[in-house]
């Protein structure tokens, strides 16, 4: 019987502790088939201060957005996915749940859609919000956004809007959601980190969606 019951216990017990250590899968990208295709451009030539955001007419879904800067092609640029449970969370985000390098020829301006897991949040979060950012990574020296932001301005940078998953997160039965709100944005240098941050909080900010 002393048996049974530990053994109930035990089992029990593993069974709570799984399920504190469980977490909230989604699946990140600028290119998923069908669903999303919003490539990132490097700085425009013309104007490498300057911020844009928003799909071309050749996006999924298109826009009308136009872009002076070619496409971020491989390793010398990374990207990086953050979340919140608001906007003004992500956007004091300096902590990214995963990163990745861009592709290369006809890839490039995407990543590779991969899943990740949000070590704060547990499966069937929902309302979760999240941000695509990218930057030049200096031959793989600069690896987080607290470093670009150190640089002084120097480094070419950008984020995407702030978007809000349509469905919880994954784990279990639960599919993970895809960030199907990412849209093409353009890196940009701007002489002062504070201006680099109230620029990207201004515009997380102000051009909050919420997917459906």
């Amino acid at each position: 019987m002393k048996t049974t019951i530990a053994l109930a216990t035990f089992l029990f017990g593993s069974v709570a502790v799984s399920s504190l250590l469980a977490q909230g899968q989604f699946q990140w990208g600028n290119n998923i088939s069908g669903v999303v295709s919003s490539p990132i451009y490097g700085l425009d030539p013309a104007n490498p201060t300057q911020i844009r955001t928003g799909n071309t007419a050749a996006g999924t879904p298109p826009g009308t957005q136009t872009y002076g800067g070619a496409l971020l092609d491989g390793t010398r640029y990374t990207a990086a996915i953050y979340t919140g449970d608001d906007a003004a969370q992500v956007l004091a985000n300096f902590t990214h749940v995963q990163v990745d390098t861009f592709r290369s020829g006809p890839g490039a301006g995407f990543t590779t859609a991969r899943v990740a897991t949000d070590p704060s949040r547990p499966p069937g979060t929902a309302n979760v919000c999240y941000q695509l950012r990218a930057w030049e990574n200096q031959g793989g020296t600069i690896t987080s956004w607290a470093q670009v932001m150190a640089f002084g301005g120097l480094i070419p940078c950008g984020a995407s809007d702030v978007y809000v998953f349509a469905t919880p997160l994954g784990g279990g039965p639960l599919g993970p959601p895809d960030t199907i709100g990412i849209r093409s944005f353009q890196l940009t240098i701007v002489p002062e980190p504070s201006l680099i941050v109230l620029s990207v909080l201004g515009l997380g900010a102000l051009l909050f969606r919420r997917c459906k």
